[in-house]
């Protein structure tokens, strides 16, 4: 299964970092700003061509969109986990650490 909120997520964070607009990458890629902002929230199942014009817009390539967003790949979320790991005091670590071996058991 595909997880368009990640697509969305990255998709937005190109936008952002680039500092443009959903109007500026909606009007390159000829969407309309509703639907980027729906395909932004994982709210919308675009076309590989839509998302191609997106790239175009946000000058990155598709892989860097869809890179791991099937929940079957095995670094899945790897990015996210290890941010949110990283985050954690140390005095939590070995606790969060632990649960992650445990719930790896299921």
């Amino acid at each position: 299964m595909i997880d368009y909120k990640l697509i969305g997520n990255r998709i937005k964070n190109f936008r952002v970092t680039r500092n443009l607009t959903q109007e500026e990458v909606a009007e390159q890629a000829d969407i309309s700003i509703v639907y980027l902002s729906k395909i932004e929230n994982g709210r919308a199942k675009p076309t590989l061509e839509v998302y191609a014009g997106i790239c175009s817009a946000l000058k990155c390539d598709l892989a860097s969109i869809f890179c791991d967003a099937s929940m079957e790949s095995k670094y899945y979320q790897c990015d996210q986990v290890l941010d949110l790991f990283q985050a954690c005091s140390p005095k939590v670590k070995p606790i969060a650490l632990q649960l992650l071996q445990d719930l790896a058991k299921l």
